[in-house]
């Protein structure tokens, strides 16, 4: 008899029931799964801190190997510059590799673009443009830009490589953090944000899988300025923004400005000192509701913040 098969979020591992839309851990938006009474197979549950499964199969290459290795091996020469040390994971934009950089003698991450931006001179001046904008930045708490290049018929950018674990996962391991980690991680990300505003940068998908921890604390803002780029290509802002974690009006496909940024890290703010989501919902018609209908009472023995003096 057929075995209901077994669904994990495309981002962070979790299982989920076949046909749940947004994952409950941490609130990305699902592909539908067509058949949910599929046989399940003996492939094993991915990692809970796996990157996101690739969206579309890669172009063919000499430099091609199978979609578990990546489309460049170790050691592969890119763009006459950067050196392949290891592929970091795969997202909706593309994969991601750890690689020297020759000419500036330091490890970088290259982060690769969907075909569809090579694919659009449109899309592409308005990539470019918005780098140009996020190289503006800097500031210890956010990621820094370096440059953007090309390789195989791919747009790549080229950007600080942080070594650490995201957020996210950190939350579901270890749950609420003690006060004191929480109080130096809210500065951090406060002031990383605030220079990107300043800069006129905006993130539009803030949440605890695009921040970055190191082993020495160290806290990084990831992907400024990408959201908005895949809303671009894909005219879908629900699909690469984070639900769970967007403004009302960013929900309601309205404008966004710092103010939409701010709320999302409210968001952020409150799973860190409580351990748990501020708004709980499945379905994108809950999360909308519970945006304007359901304010969240903060729960005084679930807080770990000092008392104001």
């Amino acid at each position: 008899m057929a075995k209901v098969l077994s669904i994990y979020c495309s981002s962070c591992g979790t299982e989920i029931q076949s046909g749940t839309r947004f994952c409950p851990s941490c609130g990305s938006a699902q592909a539908p799964n067509p058949d949910p009474l599929a046989t399940a197979t003996s492939t094993p549950a991915p990692p809970r801190s796996a990157q996101p499964a690739m969206r579309s199969t890669p172009r063919s290459s000499a430099s091609s190997s199978s979609i578990s290795q990546g489309r460049f091996l170790p050691g592969a020469l890119l763009a006459a510059r950067y050196r392949i040390i290891a592929l970091l994971g795969r997202g909706g934009m593309g994969e991601v590799y750890r690689a020297d950089d020759l000419t500036l003698a330091q490890p970088v991450a290259l982060k690769f673009l969907p075909e569809a931006l090579t694919d659009d001179p449109a899309s592409l001046e308005r990539f470019r443009n918005e780098v140009r904008i996020a190289r503006r930045i800097s500031h210890p708490n956010v990621c820094r830009i370096y440059d953007i290049g090309e390789a195989d018929g791919l747009t790549f950018l080229s950007m600080e490589y942080v070594d650490g674990e995201d957020l996210g996962s950190l939350l579901r391991r270890i749950g609420r953090l003690p006060g004191d980690k929480a109080l130096e991680i809210a500065r951090k990300l406060c002031a990383g944000l605030a220079a990107a505003h300043d800069k006129g940068v905006l993130h539009r998908d803030l949440k605890p899988a695009n921040i970055m921890l190191n082993s020495q604390g160290e806290v990084t803002i990831m992907d400024f300025g990408l959201a908005e780029l895949a809303e671009h290509i894909t005219q879908d802002q629900v699909r690469y923004g984070t639900p769970a974690y967007m403004a009302p009006e960013q929900l309601a496909g309205k404008e966004v400005s710092t103010k939409s940024d701010i709320y999302s890290l409210g968001l952020v703010l409150y799973e860190i000192f409580t351990g748990k989501r501020a708004f709980q919902a499945e379905t994108l018609a809950e999360i909308v509701r519970t945006r304007t209908e359901t304010p969240t009472p903060a729960n005084p023995s679930s807080l770990v913040l000092p008392p104001a003096k």
